[in-house]
């Protein structure tokens, strides 16, 4: 970006450091007040921002700078350096959908190679705007390496981390255009499909369920995955998440949550295969179908889940080497009918289709189809969400955000919210305080009086001459009202006049 595409104006500062692509406001503020050797809390109050108290005020308040930018601050800042307004909005989180706003708030997760690559260029510390990005669980340029017993030997890993890079990019695009997930999943599905949900469902995943990759597709850019360990009840039935050293990297759940989520059904049969195989199948392997499933329904809007029930998805196929499996399985596994192990695969399907059926008929299943998360609260998201249990994408829709009016989402998150927090009323003035704080706020400018009220008052007074020095509050009220009334018939001599000249005049033409 050359210096005109950036300064827009004569800055009151003459001498400003130009912004790394890619850095947070709050860290380039910071470098403009050290480039003055002024402290950050100074300059702060400079662009209008309240003084906060404790010992991490500044960190919150730079934080705050990115998560919810205050026009106002903006603005200010754009007047002080010169540099244009996108760009200041550009190093902040500017339009993000209000359902990130909060774990944006409290994320942080910087990648020490990224800040030291950007900050080498610049001579000076950077901190990067994607440090506070809650979708961003693994950073896409330097990403994590997985473990040897979270990938079966002969894996392409170049394949999965290029299929992490695409995820990523296409959730840096969708947490500011909420219809983004329309064209992979439906109008109808991405109702109930946003940033938030599928963030906090990865969350869930790494939290509850231990996988290991056993097989990549390169052509299709899809794995293939073995549930190794998954989560327990507590006496009181309340999920109790893995302990943290078994838990997989979080970019192998990002992967599952994203092929769940694109791609639900051939990732359900044929893309996900229990502790053991199909003629040793035991309880374990049921515990893991129902974990699987609970954490499925999360998420997952009850139209997903309609087509394991249909008719034709469960009727038997009569072709031979079917073995008698049910349709849906033997259509999902047709791209593999030429491999060596496609009777494996097949079995695995009709194994996996068999016990979510026997899942979704038994007894037990209603009691999971509450309508708040039975799940604890994970990552940086701190409230309890709506669980979609089986409902329509809409009535899920609606349940959401009807949950986020309960919880005041208005008043937002950053800098909009300290700087519009209304004074408390002191004592006398207990009516000020029932009014509204859109008036205590902004409170509506005083209207002027007109020239012809002002003459009025003014010949009335002149008319009556002198006030009384002190009058008793009984006086000063007679004296006002018969001054008003002698004002009012003031003005209706007048009018009356100037009507009867315009009369006259119309009439002499």
């Amino acid at each position: 970006m050359t210096g005109p595409e950036i300064f827009s104006s004569l800055p009151a500062l003459p001498v400003v450091p130009l912004p790394v692509p890619g850095e947070s406001l709050g860290s380039w503020v910071t470098a403009v007040a050290q480039t003055y050797g002024m402290p950050l809390a100074e300059y702060l109050r400079r662009l209008g921002i309240p003084h906060r108290r404790g010992a991490a005020a500044t960190e919150r308040t730079e934080r705050d700078l990115v998560v919810r930018p205050c026009p106002a601050v903006i603005q200010a800042l754009q007047a002080d350096t010169g540099v244009a307004t996108p760009v200041l909005l550009g190093m902040t989180f500017d339009g993000l959908d209000r359902d990130l706003e909060e774990a944006c708030h409290r994320h942080h997760a910087p990648c020490p190679a990224c800040d030291k690559d950007a900050g080498q260029p610049a001579g000076r510390s950077v901190r990067l705007l994607s440090a506070r990005a809650a979708w961003r669980v693994v950073c896409p340029v330097h990403l994590p390496i997985p473990r040897s017993d979270e990938v079966a030997p002969g894996i392409p890993l170049a394949s999965i981390d290029e299929q992490l890079r695409t995820i990523l990019g296409f959730l840096d695009r969708a947490a500011f255009d909420r219809t983004a997930f329309a064209d992979l999943v439906g109008i109808r599905l991405a109702s109930a499909i946003t940033v938030g949900a599928f963030v906090r469902f990865v969350y869930l995943l790494n939290a509850h369920l231990r996988i290991r990759i056993t097989g990549f597709d390169t052509m299709r850019d899809r794995a293939e995955f073995r549930i190794v360990g998954c989560f327990d009840r507590n006496e009181g039935g309340a999920p109790m998440p893995l302990p943290a050293a078994e838990r997989n990297t979080p970019a192998l759940s990002l992967l599952l949550a994203w092929q769940l989520t694109i791609d639900p059904l051939r990732t359900l049969l044929t893309g996900m295969r229990t502790l053991h195989p199909v003629r040793r199948k035991s309880m374990q392997d049921i515990a893991q179908v129902t974990g699987l499933l609970d954490l499925l329904l999360e998420i997952w809007p009850g139209e997903i889940l309609a087509s394991l029930l249909a008719s034709g998805s469960m009727s038997i196929g009569q072709q031979p080497g079917n073995e008698g499996h049910a349709a849906l399985a033997v259509a999902l596994t047709d791209h593999r009918r030429n491999a060596p192990d496609h009777d494996l695969i097949l079995a695995e399907a009709g194994w996996n289709h068999a016990a979510l059926i026997g899942l979704l008929f038994s007894g037990e299943f209603p009691r999971r189809t509450q309508r708040l998360s039975q799940f604890a609260n994970i990552g940086p998201f701190q409230y309890r969400h709506v669980a979609a249990g089986l409902r329509m994408a809409s009535a899920v829709q609606r349940r959401r955000q009807k949950l986020w009016a309960n919880r005041a989402w208005d008043k937002r998150a950053g800098l909009q919210q300290l700087l519009s927090e209304p004074k408390r009323p002191t004592r006398g003035k207990a009516a000020a305080s029932r009014r509204p704080p859109e008036a205590r706020r902004d409170p509506d400018p005083p209207v002027p009086p007109s020239a012809r009220i002002v003459e009025a008052v003014q010949v009335v007074m002149a008319a009556h001459g002198p006030m009384p020095t002190k009058p008793c509050p009984r006086q000063r009220r007679a004296l006002l009202r018969k001054l008003s009334a002698a004002a009012v018939r003031h003005l209706s001599v007048a009018d009356a006049a100037k009507y009867r000249a315009e009369r006259e005049f119309r009439g002499k033409r």
